[in-house]
């Protein structure tokens, strides 16, 4: 006798009949109530913690090392600019590079000025106007960036068209050192 195809087998198992229950016998197959309820439990608490969290979410270049303070002031999500000592990125698009020249004195950087006006001028076709909120920029600045590439990002903000401009730190936990 030949082995049986595909068309055969259900005659070969019996009427109504799935090849678990054939290999099983008369088995009964129960859930385990009691793992699933606990693995719920642990992912509920997980969220509800992860709810709770104060503060925002703020991503942070790999690049960066932010100052530390002990500010209590929580962060408004709003455009960012990262500065390091290789380059200026505005809102996730590197934007110039850092150079001599542009450690160099000066004011404004030029490039910088025409991306935040274009993504201000976005902001004004997107909504038909421009309110406060869209006049404020986060700035996230290394910690060992010299301070005149620091204060030609923010004189650029400033030409901009943004007034408001905060600075991001990390907040120190418990008593250690810092200003804020």
């Amino acid at each position: 006798m030949s082995a049986p195809t595909k068309r055969h087998l259900p005659l070969l198992l019996g009427y109504n009949k799935s090849k678990a229950s054939v290999r099983g016998g008369k088995k009964k197959v129960e859930v385990q109530l009691t793992s699933m309820i606990d693995m719920f439990t642990i992912l509920i608490v997980f969220l509800l913690e992860s709810f709770s969290a104060d503060g925002q979410i703020v991503t942070l270049s790999d690049a960066l090392t932010l100052p530390k303070s002990r500010t209590q002031t929580p962060v408004n999500l709003r455009l960012e600019i990262q500065v390091t000592n290789r380059v200026i990125v505005v809102d996730g698009d590197p934007v110039v590079a850092v150079d001599a020249d542009l450690l160099s004195t000066g004011n404004a950087i030029p490039a910088v000025v025409t991306r935040l006006r274009d993504h201000m001028e976005y902001g004004r076709r997107l909504r038909g106007t421009i309110n406060e909120e869209d006049t404020e920029i986060n700035i996230q600045g290394d910690v060992a960036v010299p301070a005149i590439l620091l204060q030609r990002v923010m004189a650029s903000c400033s030409e901009a068209g943004y007034a408001t401009q905060s600075l991001e730190v990390i907040k120190l936990e418990g008593g250690g050192t810092g200003n804020g």
